[in-house]
């Protein structure tokens, strides 16, 4: 089994569901990108060693690890493309069903990297990087040169840089510090390295009035909050400048939003704000964005997920709607990211709630069992709504079955689950790769039926949801069935979502 060591269970009465024939009505964070590269600190690390040459506030820990943060999104002749800080490009064609990764020639060209077309071309730049362009939203881009932009007394460097084209007209947005705030200039419509005035700050770092925006786990420092991640989105006449703040490492991590009449405003602060701020379940730390209209218009805001299991910068990607409101403001719903199944654009059906299915997780708090368990790591860690805790089979656990009990009989209907890679050491030849797997419910006493069959599976996903058969169940059980060479899967959240059918 490609080196697993797992054997497949023998079970009774194995029976397997009706296949699904229709396409997907749903998609659930955190988004199901498929490989997620290296963090960019640990990729010159081996399990084990000190990660050589990042500054010492990123090598509090010693295990390489994976990342993507800071999505910048783009929506073009019907496509989504993606393009988060480690690795680009990411493409959906059918609305953030299915994403592919599509590399482009310059797959990491920095932190925080922001595309724009603008005149015909598509502009690309990351962090105190080159500017970069193409023809097309895959490159192949080609470098124009450094930017060349003043640099007024207080603004910070050229951190989280974002591109916006308005009516003709190129700017830049960028801030990145622990004590200054989101600065914005125009750019020269001949010479897009040359900044045309002088940069301005557009945002201050306001933590009287704005107290989420102190840095920390509880918003707890005053005197820092690390404004960053700048987009600029135009709705009408209005444009909207949101910004991230609290530090990418901690829950408290919020999107904010400025509202002004032209792109370099004045603006001033939204009566609601922040407006995606999530601090408690599996999913937190969610900001350092972008928000773009889809198809028919549709607001989709793209976000930063705290994954921080090893690594501060551990970070997934999320996925959400926003609108404006009746007072001409954008805003989340509840201002929370989802962690549940959503609606995918224009599939809800006629009628439905547009917030969701409704399905909820039938097994979240449960009490979770297996054939045996690694010191401390209980099955419960899986379905404890909580990313940086996981379960893990025993090393001797050849069986390597998750089971869990749900509360009451309920009807399935998608199944999430969220890996780890315990072992990761690519620099040792243990690399990432595909988890296979089953997913199995007990419909009678004894009598398992196959949910989800992965164990032919070759994609390496490290969050994996897919829409099964509606089943009626009391109990759930994951089968893994095959890792990488040298990986031990771990599982961070084993979720079945549906309704209760008592």
């Amino acid at each position: 089994m490609s080196g697993s060591g797992f054997r497949v269970l023998m079970a009774v009465g194995l029976l397997s569901a009706e296949p699904i024939s229709a396409a997907p009505l749903t998609y659930c964070n955190p988004l199901p990108l498929p490989d997620y590269p290296i963090g960019r600190d640990a990729r010159e690390s081996r399990l084990g060693d000190s990660i050589e040459g990042a500054p010492l506030w990123r090598q509090e820990h010693k295990v390489p690890f994976r990342e993507l943060a800071d999505p910048s999104a783009l929506y073009h002749e019907g496509k989504w493309y993606l393009y988060p800080s480690v690795d680009m490009a990411w493409v959906s064609d059918d609305d953030g069903d299915t994403w592919r990764h599509h590399p482009l020639n310059v797959r990491d060209i920095g932190y925080a990297p922001t595309i724009v077309l603008h005149a015909g071309k598509f502009y690309l730049l990351a962090c105190d990087e080159e500017l970069y362009v193409a023809d097309d939203p895959l490159g192949p881009f080609a470098p124009l040169g450094k930017m060349q932009i003043p640099r007024p007394e207080g603004a910070p460097k050229l951190g989280d840089p974002m591109l916006f084209s308005d009516e003709g007209r190129l700017y830049l947005y960028w801030g990145c510090s622990a004590d200054s705030g989101i600065w914005g200039v125009a750019l020269d419509p001949s010479n897009p390295l040359q900044a045309v005035g002088e940069p301005k700050e557009l945002i201050p770092f306001h933590p009287g009035a704005r107290p989420w925006e102190m840095l920390g786990e509880h918003n707890q420092h005053p005197a820092h909050g690390w404004l960053e991640g700048a987009w600029m989105l135009k709705h009408g006449s209005r444009y909207y400048l949101t910004y991230a703040a609290a530090g990418t490492a901690n829950r408290t991590y919020a999107m904010g939003c400025y509202v002004g009449e032209s792109p370099l405003g004045p603006f001033r602060p939204q009566k609601n704000n922040p407006i995606l701020r999530t601090t408690e379940g599996l999913i937190t730390g969610t900001a350092h964005g972008s928000v773009v209209a889809g198809a028919n218009g549709v607001l989709r805001v793209f976000y930063t997920i705290r994954a921080g299991a090893v690594h501060s910068f551990e970070r997934r990607v999320g996925m959400d709607t926003a609108f404006i409101d009746d007072e001409s403001e954008l805003r989340v719903k509840d201002a929370r990211a989802t962690s549940s199944p959503r609606w995918l654009p224009g599939r809800e059906p006629e009628g439905a709630n547009p917030d969701g299915p409704g399905w909820i997780a039938l097994n979240a708090g449960s009490a979770a069992f297996g054939s045996s368990f690694a010191p401390g790591q209980p099955g419960v860690l899986a379905t404890d709504d909580e990313i940086r805790s996981w379960w893990q089979p025993a090393a001797d656990d050849t069986a390597a079955v998750l089971t869990s009990r749900l509360a009451a009989p309920g009807e399935i209907r998608a199944v999430r689950i969220v890996w780890r890679d315990i072992g990761l050491d690519p620099l040792r030849g243990v690399s990432a790769g595909a988890f296979r797997y089953r997913v199995e419910a007990e419909t009678a006493k004894d009598t398992w039926t196959v949910l989800l069959d992965r164990s032919a599976n070759g994609e390496d996903l490290l969050i994996d949801y897919r829409e099964v058969p509606a089943t009626k169940a009391t109990r759930v059980r994951l089968v893994l069935l095959g890792a990488p060479k040298g990986i031990t899967p771990g599982v961070a959240d084993f979720s079945v979502f549906g309704m209760w059918k008592h």
